[in-house]
């Protein structure tokens, strides 16, 4: 039996969120971007050109809000949705240049952070850690998304 709530790996993710929303939000509040906006632009700098049905099972996020994040990010100009050459019932979500010009500070957000919340670990103990949480992840999430956008994030 646990004794403290401190023993519960639960509280750590939800801690741990809470204070990413804060970190991400006040780092990106200058360019419209929100904590909801931030993982849907993280993907498709990996994976543009995915339908919004995809980004949904990658991020295991339902339709409606991922619907509001495409929305207010094409609202704020960073995507564009196109209309799939081969099955005209799907549109796929492309980043602009204004998305791209940013990407710099987006991605340096996220090392950023991560730097902060681990930065009184060693580099084999990050690496442990990442190692674990990617399987703990993968084998809850059943879509794998490097496989369906062909990219290679092993490395």
């Amino acid at each position: 039996m646990r004794n403290c709530p401190d023993d519960y790996i639960s509280r750590w993710f939800s801690v741990f969120h809470r204070l990413y929303l804060s970190f991400v939000y006040e780092g990106l509040k200058e360019y419209n971007i929100g904590s909801g906006q931030i993982m849907f632009l993280l993907e498709l700098y990996y994976c543009d050109g995915v339908s919004q049905e995809e980004l949904s099972s990658y991020l295991s996020i339902d339709g409606a809000n991922t619907t509001r994040a495409i929305n207010k990010l094409e609202k704020e100009g960073y995507v564009i949705r196109k209309q799939d050459e081969k099955d005209r019932r799907v549109k796929r979500i492309y980043l602009t240049k204004k998305a791209m010009d940013i990407k710099p500070k987006v991605l340096g957000l996220i090392n950023q952070w991560e730097s902060l919340l681990l930065e009184n670990l060693t580099k084999v103990e990050k690496q442990v850690l990442n190692d674990l949480l990617k399987k703990i992840g993968h084998a809850r999430v059943e879509n794998n998304r490097c496989q369906i956008c062909e990219k290679d994030c092993s490395k």
